[in-house]
């Protein structure tokens, strides 16, 4: 049963199997009628309590217009997987069939689990960490996906999965979480709401000596849920692993849109601007587009349109747009003590995320806190500049246009005018670029 995040729950979890071929051979044949259902049964289930409707309502609201995905285009190994390989039911969110899984290796014994997440008009990578603690290849998984066959195959072939973790509370990464088990957890019980938890507690998860974590965590009652995530230090690898914290978005002459050609056509994605739009979408920033040169790279035909939320996002470290506003907006001071606790972790000279492109590498741990520089005083911006090289892409707070933020702070005052939440006590907006 999935739980709700709270007091810095921290789960060891074992994976369960998915159906077998003939069970999901079956559900295939009546997946129109399963989903009709599904939805209707997620969406009273949502809209019992109202506040955690409207949480996840902006991402989720659309539920009940969702259609099934485009049918699979050739992708790179899709043609040699069985469609029942790559089906899970249920699912809250498409793709309901052909939900493929890509892994890379990310080195220094890490490796990503990478499928798509869909709703509404927004498409993106969501991915599972996977970390092998030892030479038995004993697995520590972050934030797991939906288990499809191909999912566990891919799995498997790395070892023996040991601890599975559920870093944040947000539906689309928990929701997951019902296809596992558990198999031993921990559970704090000590980790009161607005302070850091520092490991120094009676409880400690057993991979703790491979790892150290910081865990945001604000309780704030008239919210839907809590502000929280927990962000891991992987002490071997000097990484950091955090699921939502910040993003990196690569340009379009770097990215690699190949899973995305699994639920739509090919030649929809090689369109100029699908890209830049898809990220958009995703961070809920506006489509506004004007005629200039851009920087990302893009053909000859797509240099001529650039969309100025894009270019004030890529190839750069930042805080995901959305999560600013509604997350940093609401509780700016337990945010800023949480980035703090994270550099006293330790060294780490790249970052796992959970979405977009990743590793991400640093020349400094300062750039991750760079990402949040609104939330910090001028000096100790300065202050942790001095840490980072002037090369550095984070050293400055990516110029997002004022105008830019207009839906997103349309959307807090609908919350605020309305008692749905908690109300804002911060400008999100802080530094935004007055075009």
């Amino acid at each position: 049963r999935t739980t709700s995040f709270a007091s810095r729950q921290l789960y060891s979890l074992k994976l369960r199997k998915s159906n077998d071929a003939n069970e999901e051979f079956e559900m295939k044949q009546n997946l129109n009628d399963k989903v009709r259902t599904f939805k209707d049964h997620a969406l009273e289930g949502f809209m019992s309590d109202r506040r955690q409707a409207l949480y996840n309502g902006f991402r989720m609201m659309t539920l009940a217009n969702i259609a099934l995905s485009p049918k699979s285009s050739s992708a790179a190994n899709n043609d040699i997987v069985k469609q029942s390989d790559r089906t899970y039911f249920p699912t809250i969110t498409p793709p309901f069939t052909n939900r493929a899984t890509f892994r890379y290796d990310l080195g220094r014994n890490t490796y990503a689990l990478e499928q798509l997440l869909q709703f509404s008009n927004v498409t993106a990578t969501i991915r599972t960490t996977v970390v092998q603690l030892n030479d038995q290849n004993d697995l520590w998984v972050n934030s797991p996906l939906y288990p499809t066959k191909e999912y566990c195959k891919l799995l498997d072939e790395l070892g023996t999965v040991k601890h599975v973790v559920l870093p944040v509370n947000a539906l689309e990464h928990k929701a997951q979480m019902k296809a596992f088990y558990k198999i031993d957890g921990i559970f704090p019980k000590d980790s009161p709401s607005s302070e850091i938890s520092n490991n120094n507690k009676e409880t400690k998860p057993v991979w703790a000596d491979d790892f150290e974590y910081r865990t945001l965590y604000a309780d704030l009652p008239e919210n839907a849920g809590p502000v929280s995530e927990v962000a891991f230090l992987h002490k071997p690898s000097k990484t950091l692993i955090t699921t939502d914290a910040v993003v990196f978005i690569p340009s379009t002459k770097d990215v690699d849109l190949t899973i995305f050609n699994t639920v739509f056509d090919p030649a929809v994605v090689s369109t100029p601007g699908f890209w830049e739009k898809s990220v958009l979408q995703a961070v809920f920033l506006p489509l506004r587009t004007n005629n200039q040169i851009s920087s990302s790279g893009g053909d000859d035909e797509s240099n001529n349109i650039i969309y100025p939320g894009y270019e004030a996002i890529q190839n750069r470290i930042v805080r995901a747009p959305i999560l600013r506003a509604f997350a940093d907006a609401r509780a700016p001071v337990e945010v800023k003590r949480w980035v703090q606790s994270i550099l006293q972790m330790g060294d780490f000279d790249r970052i796992i995320t959970s979405h977009f492109t990743s590793p991400i590498s640093l020349s400094a741990k300062e750039e991750f806190a760079l990402a949040f520089q609104y939330l910090f005083t001028d000096e100790e911006v300065s202050e942790l500049k001095k840490g980072v090289p002037t090369s550095a892409s984070s050293l400055e707070l990516p110029p997002i246009a004022c105008e830019d933020w207009d839906l997103l702070n349309s959307l807090n005052t609908f919350i605020d005018d309305n008692k749905l939440g908690a109300p804002v006590i911060f400008d999100f907006r802080k530094g935004c670029q007055v075009e």
